[in-house]
């Protein structure tokens, strides 16, 4: 078996059609029966039935049961490729999104500079959930990410920096009573972080669950824009005590009848990375920051 076997085989089950895939490889249509042939004659069963008519590309049982194995072996070369191109350049790819990076990089950072850390992390800017999908590609090695759940899947590590509240919050400009109920919020405009954002989630479960929060106005992927527009009382949001520190004018408000769930500072990285010693630094660096 090789890997561009594998690759043949893919692809044909994708594009049903032979000669659609030999001209995705460039290479002609008997090299693709030609690999197919060898998968077949290596595992000593038939993987694909052969019908005359167009695009009757159809998998037996073992066919498919070797699809599922060709993807993962397809998978783990690529991050095969990617670990050791890392390791041979002695860079560090690392995800910073942007609420938890502002709040917790700059308590690393001094950290990160005497044990000559920084140049070797190469920056990726994202939100928590394409950054999680980059290391599950292996295009990052090690992220900081913000979630209300751990990871349950078995192919992440992870290590949690800090659980923090969300908070809804308004301009100081407005008066609200000391106590409040959601539905008390149902009537007012509301300003949200987009869909890269973890604050989502508890968007959605509040209009799926109390009917409120659905007068939205604007969405925005900058925290920190939409904080300023809570401030001039363009309308209220919910976000992370994290990134409310030193902010003024913008309250906090009691809503008692509502319990979100934690929002966690993490980083996760593939259970199977080789963390090096300068990955193991990092690790230790942010893990060992005040909870």
């Amino acid at each position: 078996m090789n890997i561009k076997d594998l690759k043949y085989f893919t692809k044909l089950v994708e594009l049903k059609s032979y000669s659609d895939t030999a001209h995705f490889f460039n290479v002609s249509q008997p090299t693709i029966s030609y690999a197919i042939k060898r998968l077949e004659q290596e595992y000593n069963t038939e993987l694909i039935i052969r019908k005359s008519f167009a695009n009757s590309i159809t998998l037996t049982v073992s066919g498919q049961q070797f699809l599922i194995h060709a993807n993962k072996i397809l998978r783990e070369d690529e991050l095969n490729k990617k670990d050791l191109s890392r390791i041979s350049q002695g860079k560090i790819k690392m995800g910073f999104p942007p609420i938890i990076s502002d709040a917790i990089v700059p308590l690393a950072f001094d950290k990160l500079h005497d044990q000559k850390l920084l140049d070797k992390i190469e920056p990726v800017r994202s939100g928590s959930k394409e950054l999680l999908q980059e290391v599950h590609k292996g295009n990052i090695d090690i992220s900081l990410i913000a979630t209300t759940r751990f990871p349950q899947d078995g192919e992440f590590g992870y290590d949690v920096i800090k659980a923090q509240k969300f908070k809804i919050i308004a301009s100081s400009k407005r008066n609200f009573p000391k106590e409040l109920r959601i539905k008390d919020l149902q009537s007012e405009d509301v300003i949200v972080l987009d869909q890269s954002s973890v604050h989502q989630l508890i968007v959605n479960n509040l209009i799926e669950k109390y009917g409120v929060f659905t007068n939205i106005i604007y969405q925005t992927a900058d925290y920190k824009l939409l904080l300023n527009l809570v401030k001039e009382n363009k309308g209220i949001s919910v976000i992370t005590e994290t990134a409310l520190k030193d902010m003024t004018g913008i309250q906090e408000l009691n809503v008692v009848d509502i319990d979100f769930p934690l929002f966690y500072s993490m980083l996760v990285y593939r259970s199977s990375i080789v963390k090096d010693r300068d990955i193991e630094k990092i690790i230790k660096i942010f893990s060992d920051l005040p909870k």
